[in-house]
């Protein structure tokens, strides 16, 4: 579907350093006899601050911050879909080849959303920036090219809050568990499935600081190159606008169909509420959900005759 419009672009953010290992790598590369990916560090570069062609960096000299910043965007990409192939094959693929799969088909769905798509998308981004060759025009281009596939990522977050809720369950059940425990284990991930399922909601809102730092150091302000940057950032921006708008649409419906219950979560057991009633307030009833189902008062069982509370003094 179409973005709409967004407000205004916001100021110019903040952006983290080069990505962690990047120092690590180039030596390694530099001691294989490879260049690393940073191309011509020449400040001298082409009218617009267009770096020139690819070229081996003078012994000594430091990459402008500018390049550090295409190099970030890189690398990020790169271990980004490192990591979403860990969710498409570690552990979607594994439950699909299973001969009795661990998870029923909804729960499936409602976990890992369109995660194949995410993965897809970036794949191909990641190729197309690795052929940019340290040129930020070129790179803003990739961004351009793609404002219609990056709608995709609504899909994902639309359906996150069902994926936080469905991984709650599957926890719940001690095969399901087990299942997701192994997988971790085999990927030697420090971090449980739960930590990467969040990682596109992070990166699609991420892109946009990173297109507007280069925005702020290049070398014209003016110009076809300098607006291809812009419009990078203004199509970025405005997917992160909307799907936090989408986001907040869903809370306020959620909010809307629990206010009639008033429902207030126990602070005994997150999966336990009390229940006022809209009219009655002083007539509170316990709700508690169950592995085996929903019940008032017990598990799955008659509720019990209203009680009556005190309000304290």
């Amino acid at each position: 579907m179409p973005v709409p419009a967004c407000p205004q672009r916001p100021a110019l953010g903040e952006v983290p350093g080069p990505a962690r290992g990047m120092e690590e790598e180039e030596e390694e590369a530099a001691c294989d006899g490879e260049e690393p990916w940073l191309g011509n560090s020449n400040n001298n570069a082409a009218p617009g601050g267009r770096p020139g062609p690819r070229g081996v960096r003078p012994p000594g000299e430091e990459p402008s911050y500018l390049q550090r910043v295409l190099l970030e965007i890189v690398e990020s990409e790169r271990t980004y879909a490192r990591d979403l192939r860990g969710i498409v094959e570690g552990y979607l693929g594994k439950i699909i080849d299973a001969e009795e799969p661990p998870l029923r088909p909804e729960q499936v769905s409602a976990l890992f959303g369109n995660i194949e798509d995410i993965y897809e998308l970036s794949s191909n981004l990641l190729q197309s920036l690795e052929s940019c060759a340290c040129d930020p025009v070129a790179v803003a281009v990739c961004f351009v090219t793609r404002s219609q596939e990056f709608d995709i990522y609504t899909q994902y977050c639309n359906n996150y809050p069902n994926s936080v809720a469905a991984l709650s369950e599957c926890m719940r059940s001690k095969q399901q568990a087990r299942f997701f425990r192994e997988c971790q284990e085999q990927m030697r991930h420090a971090l449980p499935l739960g930590a990467y399922l969040l990682k596109p909601v992070q990166r699609i809102l991420k892109y946009h600081l990173l297109l507007q730092e280069i925005a702020k150091h290049f070398e014209r302000k003016s110009g076809d190159d300098y607006e291809v940057v812009v419009e990078a950032i203004d199509t970025m921006t405005c997917v992160a606008w909307y799907i936090n708008d989408m986001k907040r649409k869903h809370e306020h419906a959620i909010r809307q169909q629990c206010s009639s219950l008033m429902l207030i979560e126990s602070t005994r057991d997150s999966l336990c509420f009390s229940v006022a009633h809209y009219k009655h307030i002083k007539q509170q009833y316990g709700l508690q959900v169950g592995c085996c189902g929903v019940g008032v008062g017990g598990h799955g069982g008659p509720p019990p005759a209203p009680t009556t509370t005190t309000p304290p003094p």
